[in-house]
């Protein structure tokens, strides 16, 4: 399945394609914590991509900011589409990380990073504003960031600061 259909898939839809593991969380939390298997950890069949959410006792709350933390995995990690041309989706205005266009947003924006061997200045170029907001947006979602600096690093390109 494509980047962009995998991230519009509803979250039902997702979860038909994933592994969805029960365990118990980590951490303080006491008599409560070590009797429940509340954390969640969802896995994508095809690719291999896992997230991971035990901050709630909630399980039902963790197994939705799994599934949400997992589109951002498939959002920076998978391949574009297609050869990349330009972007189907504006920079501005950043959709709030968590809202449903979010991973679309972002896997165009890493689709770009990718075709242009996460170089940022041409990035910049394609959605028309300077290299330094480019930085900022990216800096503002850890995952990207990590990811982003990770891709930097494997082709030898000097790191950059938020």
């Amino acid at each position: 399945m494509v980047k962009n259909a995998l991230l519009a898939l509803s979250d039902e839809e997702l979860l038909k394609l994933c592994r969805v593991d029960l365990c118990r969380g980590t951490g303080p939390g006491g008599q409560k914590r070590n009797k429940t298997s509340s954390a969640v950890r969802i896995t994508h069949l095809a690719s291999g991509l896992a997230a991971m959410d035990d901050a709630t006792r909630s399980q039902h709350l963790n197994r939705a900011h799994a599934l949400a933390k997992l589109r951002v995995e498939l959002a920076v990690n998978l391949p574009p589409d297609e050869e990349f041309a330009q972007p189907a989706i504006p920079l501005e205005p950043m959709p709030r990380a968590g809202r449903p266009e979010y991973p679309l947003w972002l896997g165009e924006l890493f689709s770009a990073l990718q075709h242009h061997g996460f170089q940022p200045a041409p990035v910049a170029a394609v959605y028309g504003c300077s290299t330094a907001h480019l930085i900022r947006v990216i800096g503002k979602d850890e995952t990207a960031w990590q990811h982003f600096s990770q891709a930097r690093q494997r082709l030898g390109l000097p790191p950059l600061h938020r």
